[in-house]
Order: C-alpha cells, then structure tokens, then sequence
C-alpha cells in the first residue's frame, strides 16, 4: 500500500472529516505588510501528506531519469537546490529583475491538481487516483501552505510556467529562475529586454512587468503581484532570495550585524528585542517591537553558517567568494564565534532541561536504552510526554550519524556538536568543548540555568585527555575514581565507573554474556567503528544490536553510571535552589 492507510481510514479523514477540523490556522506577519495564513494538518492528515509528497517526489526523480530532462529553472524545494542556488544564478550581472507570483498557493486549486496527474503524459494517473490525490493534498479546494505535499505539488503545476519563461530568458539573453513565487530574470546585456520588464515613464526607477512576461504567466495558470516588482543595477546592491549577488554570494552586512547584536543582548540580558517595519494597510510603514526568540535568533546563525559553509568549503566550484583561499572545511568564518557564543549559552549555560554529553554517537545509544530498560530503578530519568509515553528526563548532546558529501551547493548538514567544537566527539573534542565553554563563560551576564551539563567520559587514554584538560583549565585533578565532579557553574563530569579496573569504557559495561553473542556470526569489534568482513564494529553494535534488542539486554552494569548521572543531578538542583 503506496501510501500506507486502510481505506476506511482514508475515506473518514477525506470524506468524514471537516476541513476545519483537519486544520489549525494562524497567521503570520509579511514584511510588506498584511499577514500570510498558514494552515498546520493535523497529525493523521501530516503524516499521509508527508508519504504522499516522498511518492510524488520519488515520481518526478524517475520522470526526469527517463526524458533526460530535468527542471533547471526550479530551485525551491527541490533537492540539491536552495536559497544559495538560486542566487548563484544570478551573480555578478548588470541588471537584476524581481517579481512574485500573486497568491501562488491558493492559485493552484484542487481541479488544477487533479487535471495535470490525469492529462499530463509522464504522470497520466487514473481518474480516481488524482481525485484522491486532489482531496489528500488541498483544504478548501486549493492548495495550503504549511501542507507537506503543497512545495512538491506547486513545482508540478509551475512547472509548465518555468518551460515558458526559460524560453523567453533565452531568447532575450537572460538568466531565469524560480524560488516558490519569486521569479528572477537577470542579464549583462546593455538594455533590460522590454519583453520581461520596461521602465515606468512617470518614474525612471519603476519597472513593470513586460507585455510578453505577462502574457506567459496569466497563459500558466498564474498572475504577477504587480506591487512587488523590483529592478536592481549593478552599480547599487543586488539581492535575490535574501542573498547579495554582486560580486559574490553573500549575507549583507547589516544582517550580520544585527545578529550579531542580538546575541549580544541575550548573552547580556537572557533576552533580545525585535524591531521590523511593516505596511498597514494604507501602505504607510510602522515599527513593530516584540522579544525575539532562542529558535528565531537559532535560525537567522544557521542561515548565515550555511551560507559561509558552502562558499568557503567548495572554493573551487565558486572563487569569486574567497579569491586566492584554499578549500578548508574546518576554517572557521567569521560568524562561527558568534554561533558557537550561542549555542554554548543555549545549550549549556542557560539550558532548560539537564543535558548529557557523551564521547560519541554510540554512547548516546547506550544511555538511552539503559534508561528506558532501568526506569524503575531510576524514575528520576524519565518522564511522561503529552501522549503519556515514558521519555528521557534529560537531553542528549546528539553527534551527526552520517557526513554525507554532496556534488551539488546545498544547506550543510552541520550537527550542533560540530559547530560547537565537538567534532566526531572523543576525549580531545570534549576537552575542546570544556575549553569552549570556561572561555565563554565571562561573557555571560544573564541568569544561569537551573539544570546540569552533564560530561560522560570513559575511564581510560581518551579519558585522560579529558582530565588533563580539566587540570590545565581548571587546576583541577581527577583520578576518575569519583562518581561526579563540578567542574564550574553548572558543568559536571562522570567517569565511567571504573568498578575495580585500572580502566574501562562504556562498551565494558555491557555483560561478557552479551557481549559474546556477536551479530549475524560475527563478533564485536569495539576498536573500530565500522564493520568489516570478519567483525562488528561499535556503529553497528548500537544501532543494530543494542537498539534493537534492548529488552533482551542484561544493563545490571550500567546501574552505577545511571546512579552517578542521578547524584549530579541531584547535586546540581541543590545548588540551583539557593540562586
């Protein structure tokens, strides 16, 4: 079953079921003033979108294999596109044409969705598949935004639009492309072709839509928002999809400095203001003021890090970036300090739940499932969700599972711990990551959190690096024999209890009985991290051993580690209770 739900299902939730009740609605502000409705699905209708967008997306990937011809024009939620793609397109040209397409979501209506899966040649879907697909993906009969399927959906039926605008760039010596509802035309020619925008005679710097470009929207379906056309020149900045295109890709300066002052005012005051200016509606602009939040200010670091990451990690696909520089994935840009100061605040300073770092991705496996497999001796670690579910108590620091090297410019999948520092984890990262934080911690003026970070570290050479760190930085010595210390503030260590031995790692606390039983006939390999022909390294151990036969694991061995992990805790919220 495609889509994976009985069809009684199906029926109730498409047919039964109100689309009021299939939908929360709320609305957020545009920066031209007004507001853009969002409709969120509830979670049955979410999770049947997802699967239909996964299906659809999966379709037009085996569409483009087979005719050899792919959407070039397309760079809004396709993957391997971006933000950073669609401006790259547009670099370093004379002139730079913006327009959006009015109402581009509610434009595409449930009939429009149904009569292109039916009369399209590479899709061609029976009557009743598209009217079911038509039904799942629209609300109201017109497509929603904030639906999973509604991006995928929308490239289908621009994707007719996109054929003829490419066209009409090509003809007239442009660059064309399209990011959702913003068209960009640009070119190097002397004279912006009157075909796709002419200069308003009553005023020289109005530009509006060309008589031909008109004609090509309104034939696609689509309509031009007359009131938001934009011509830029090269000698003035040029921006296309929020990035500068000048001379190089590129986040404006005032934005960083906006960020930056933000973090700034947090890291100070465990709070930042918001001003943005926004049209009534008689168009007049007002300023707004609001706080700002940790996840909004998390966005605005990301966005500028992704795009710092791209250009400075592939100099060689874009030199006019960083001329004369060496690709160096590890070099860190100039907002790396300031993503960093963020994140050490969030995450460790002023955190709201008690936070546990291990030496690797594997350990977290471990502590997870030894929590959930001890519970009832160590209530303390878990809690109930909003379904009631027994959930970690804690957070866990999570390690990237996968590094994957893309050919194409695309949105790194930086992990939080890689740009904190933490690297791959192991003992020298998490001496970095002590490093960082006592180094940050001066500049921190707001109110501590009330909950612990939490080190777990093995008690063997890697461990030691570790304690050699602590000793350097703090003048503090561990022998590894303590249950827990607190290095500062709220940062705590726990060894791996070394229960009689001259060392030990975490694997050492599964039991020998366990340990013995091998995967698939092959015995563990805890020296390595992957498997081999002959063995299972720890990746697969933990993922494919430990997760998935956690109730049939004997964790009597990690009860002294779940208990230090209590004792800090509990040790911390003592100290909290007095501030």
């Amino acid at each position: 079953m495609l889509l994976d739900i009985e069809h009684k299902d199906l029926t109730y939730l498409l047919y039964v079921k109100k689309d009021l009740e299939k939908y929360s609605q709320f609305s957020i502000p545009k920066r031209s003033g007004g507001t853009r409705d969002i409709f969120a699905p509830i979670a049955e209708l979410k999770s049947l979108q997802r699967k239909l967008a996964t299906a659809l997306e999966e379709c037009i990937s085996d569409i483009e294999t087979l005719t050899n011809r792919k959407n070039k024009a397309s760079h809004g939620f396709r993957p391997g596109k971006s933000i950073l793609t669609n401006a790259s397109a547009h670099r370093n040209k004379r002139y730079v044409f913006n327009v959006d397409l009015k109402d581009f979501f509610p434009t595409i209506t449930g009939q429009r969705v149904r009569g292109f899966l039916i009369k399209d040649r590479n899709f061609a879907f029976d009557a009743s598949v598209a009217t079911t697909i038509a039904h799942i993906a629209c609300r109201d009969g017109k497509l929603p935004q904030g639906s999973p399927c509604s991006p995928v959906i929308s490239n289908m039926i621009a994707g007719v639009l996109d054929v003829h605008l490419s066209r009409l760039a090509k003809v007239h010596g442009c660059i064309y492309t399209r990011y959702a509802d913003d068209i960009t035309f640009s070119t190097n020619k002397q004279d912006f072709p009157v075909d796709v925008a002419y200069r308003d005679d009553a005023n020289e710097h109005c530009w509006k839509v060309g008589a031909e470009l008109h004609r090509l929207i309104l034939r696609s379906g689509f309509s031009a928002n007359e009131n938001k056309t934009r011509m830029q020149y090269r000698d003035s900045r040029q921006q296309v999809t929020g990035l500068v295109v000048n001379k190089k890709v590129n986040v404006s300066t005032e934005y960083r400095y906006l960020v930056r002052a933000y973090v700034a005012a947090l890291v100070k005051n465990g709070k930042y203001v918001v001003r943005r200016q926004v049209a009534d509606a008689t168009g007049k602009l007002e300023t707004l003021t609001e706080d700002g939040t940790p996840a909004q200010l998390h966005g605005m670091l990301g966005f500028i890090h992704s795009v710092d990451s791209v250009f400075r990690t592939d100099v060689k696909k874009h030199p006019y970036n960083y001329p004369g520089q060496q690709a160096n994935e590890k070099k860190p840009t100039g907002n790396l300090a300031i993503y960093r100061r963020f994140l050490i605040y969030t995450r460790f300073y002023a955190n709201t739940s008690p936070l546990i770092v291990c030496e690797g991705k594997t350990d977290g496996v471990y502590i997870s499932n030894a929590v959930h497999q001890s519970k009832v001796l160590f209530p303390g670690l878990v809690k109930k969700d909003g379904e009631g579910k027994d959930v970690l108590s804690f957070q866990l620091l999570k390690y990237a599972r996968k590094h994957k090297k893309r050919k194409t410019v695309h949105l790194p999948n930086y992990s939080t711990i890689t740009i904190l520092g933490g690297g791959s984890g192991g003992g020298a990262n998490l001496g970095n990551l002590i490093r960082a934080y006592h180094g940050e911690l001066a500049k921190f003026k707001a109110p501590r959190g009330k909950q612990p970070v939490i080190f777990i570290v093995d008690n063997d050479s890697g461990g030691k690096t570790v304690f050699k760190v602590i000793k350097d930085v703090m003048k503090v010595s561990i022998t590894g024999e303590e249950p827990f210390v607190c290095l500062f503030a709220n940062l705590y260590i726990v060894p791996v209890p070394l229960g009689g031995a001259k060392e030990r790692s975490i694997e050492s606390l599964f039991s020998e009985t366990d340990i013995a039983k091998g995967l698939n006939g092959k015995p563990f390999d805890f020296s390595a991290d992957s498997s081999s022909t002959t063995s299972v390294g720890k990746a697969d151990f933990a993922y494919e051993f430990v997760a998935k036969q956690a109730k049939d694991i004997d964790w009597t061995g990690f009860h002294p580690l779940l208990a230090n992990i209590v004792g800090a805790m509990e040790d911390y919220a003592a100290k909290a209770a007095a501030f």
